[in-house]
């Protein structure tokens, strides 16, 4: 079995900083073959919030390198599910009390994916995203904002929540509010399947079927392939006035 990921980011045409941040990470053992792949949106409105992005980043990128590795050879996925709950919890706190001591306010959105063998878990907080490509596209996660449960709630309609005043509003990220409940969902890795995730400032301004052209697994099946055809989709999102910071990470499989 083969690995294959790449990431792409940009500071896109608006912003002084990218508070997007992402992790790419893969290895070999004696027990299989392992990846983390994440990707984390400071929050836009909020001052700092590459820091709180970063952060996240950092510990997850240090906890695969140094600790994960301890886990290999007694592989568990409820105690995985665990550990990653248990670092956004710590983390969410660390960067609130961050926040009061500098009297900043900071957040972050965090998508991930681990990957052992065959098998994966997805954690998820916020509204960045996990795309499945395979014959069609299937998104893997659900948006953590105001009008994701106003829709399920049939309190809007989708046309309404096109223009509504909170429709870019978030109901959980890190290091925002006291409490913080990542979604954690497990899946079977499968041959001649990409998946992408992405922060909203990637999405935005192209549609699905885009998405699925540009990025399906017929089309997209090398590292070099991945890089180009999301640096591409940038420049397209870039040119269409996308105002946000533009991150995506892609991952595949081959059996």
């Amino acid at each position: 079995m083969r690995y294959i990921a790449a990431a792409q980011t940009d500071i896109g045409t608006v912003k002084d900083t990218n508070q997007d941040s992402y992790c790419l990470k893969t290895a070999s053992s004696k027990y299989g073959r392992t990846a983390l792949i994440l990707v984390c949106d400071g929050m836009g409105g909020l001052s700092k919030g590459e820091l709180a992005s970063s952060e996240v980043v950092r510990t997850f990128s240090e906890w695969f390198e140094n600790e994960l590795p301890n886990e290999l050879g007694e592989w568990n996925w409820k105690r995985m599910a665990a550990i990653v709950t248990s670092k956004i919890k710590l983390l969410n706190k660390k960067i609130i009390d961050y926040g009061k001591k500098y009297d900043i306010q900071l957040g972050t959105t965090a998508t991930g994916m681990l990957v052992f063998g065959t098998k994966y878990m997805i954690f998820h907080v916020g509204d960045s995203r996990l795309y499945k490509f395979s014959y069609q596209l299937q998104i893997l996660t659900e948006d953590h904002t105001f009008i994701n449960r106003e829709l399920k709630k049939g309190a809007i309609t989708p046309e309404q929540a096109k223009t509504h005043p909170k429709r870019n509003a978030l109901v959980q990220c890190i290091g925002v509010a006291g409490r913080v409940d990542p979604d954690i969902t497990f899946g079977s890795l499968e041959n001649n399947v990409n998946y992408l995730i992405c922060s909203d400032g990637f999405r935005h301004a192209v549609s699905e079927k885009e998405l699925f052209d540009n990025l399906s697994p017929n089309i997209v099946t090398t590292r070099t392939a991945m890089t180009k055809k999301m640096a591409d989709l940038i420049e397209t999102i870039k040119e269409r006035g996308e105002r946000d910071n533009i991150t995506a990470a892609m991952f595949r499989a081959d059996f």
